[in-house]
């Protein structure tokens, strides 16, 4: 297990919001891993979303990964934009294309978390260094690649002097192919000791709505799946109304959805909710969820319909993952 839970967080005010963005090389999901596949065409669309953040005064987080910092372009533009305090820059690790080259590249070991220590460990510094040599920031927010933490990963973090994980998806697991399962972790903020240093989770939203949205976190990874009869049961859970699981991203997930799951899941006293997405989604043709214009005009509307709902509506405040570093401390 990546994470011993100390203290888990709920808000008793208004709701909290933040938009984090795994920053990273466009690819065929389907195809294998590939070192050779490097290409960031996509970071140069990504002011699409920018102006929408702009609108709305978000300061979205780019967690970067390795194919980003060595490319002049895209690292120029990320780092203008972190310059003016119109972003903040994170590390994403992609293991497969991030150095050293010592491990086969596979699906297994495209999760960090399973390569041993001293590898975990030195991919993720040599990320970290280099981000730091060509932004001239130091980077302390990580999210891993494929949410692929593990036993080892905390106290990398610690050890590298970050200060806030996002690689956590909340009531899910990816056990099933040979990823980290986070079934049973809070859905909420919470803060986990290693060697008696502090590290804040905040974990990706995974919310739900239905009768039952209360006790989502308990009853759906009991009762639905993604496969076989469990995938019937969740079909009929959402059919009958009584529970529907709802992830916080624009990637194949419409603005309504994410209303309605927000607006109950608030209505139940969680009030944190994680906004993220795949950088590659803004390039037509980057991500499976964007194939032609129209997705790529339906993608971003609904991201200035659910801002404008959240903040505007609901009454909610968007903050960077250092702001509630800061609120928790």
């Amino acid at each position: 297990m990546f994470l011993h839970t100390k203290k888990s967080y709920s808000f008793d005010s208004e709701p909290i919001l933040t938009v984090v963005i795994d920053t990273e090389e466009e690819f065929e999901w389907a195809a294998p891993f590939d070192r050779d596949s490097r290409s960031v065409k996509n970071i140069a669309y990504q002011h699409l979303a920018q102006k929408i953040f702009k609108k709305y005064n978000i300061v979205p987080t780019y967690c970067i990964d390795y194919p980003v910092v060595e490319n002049d372009a895209a690292i120029g533009i990320l780092s203008e934009w972190a310059d003016k305090g119109e972003c903040i820059i994170g590390a994403h690790l992609h293991p497969w294309v991030s150095p050293p080259y010592e491990e086969e590249v596979n699906r297994f070991n495209s999760y960090a978390g399973n390569l041993s220590y001293e590898l975990e460990k030195d991919k993720l510094a040599t990320l970290t260094d280099f981000i730091e040599k060509r932004t001239g920031r130091r980077p302390v927010i990580f999210k891993a690649g494929r949410y692929g933490a593990g036993p080892n990963t905390a106290r990398i973090l610690k050890e590298l002097g970050y200060q806030v994980d996002l690689s956590v998806v909340a009531d899910t697991s990816f056990s099933h192919d040979g990823g980290p399962n986070f079934i049973g972790l809070p859905t909420q903020p919470y803060w986990f000791d290693v060697e008696g240093k502090r590290l804040l989770e905040l974990p990706n939203c995974r919310g739900y709505d239905g009768l039952l949205a209360k006790w989502g976190s308990f009853l759906y990874p009991k009762l639905a799946g993604a496969e076989g009869f469990r995938s019937l049961m969740a079909g009929a859970l959402v059919k009958s109304g009584l529970l529907e699981r709802i992830p916080l991203t624009p990637e194949g997930i419409r603005a309504a959805d994410h209303i309605r799951m927000v607006r109950r899941m608030s209505s139940v006293g969680q009030n944190y909710f994680n906004y993220a997405y795949h950088s590659s989604s803004l390039m037509v043709g980057g991500a499976p969820y964007v194939r032609n214009d129209q997705d790529l005009t339906l993608f971003l509307e609904d991201m200035d319909i659910f801002f404008d709902y959240f903040l505007n509506e609901l009454g909610g405040k968007h903050k960077t993952p250092l702001e509630m570093y800061d609120l928790l401390t």
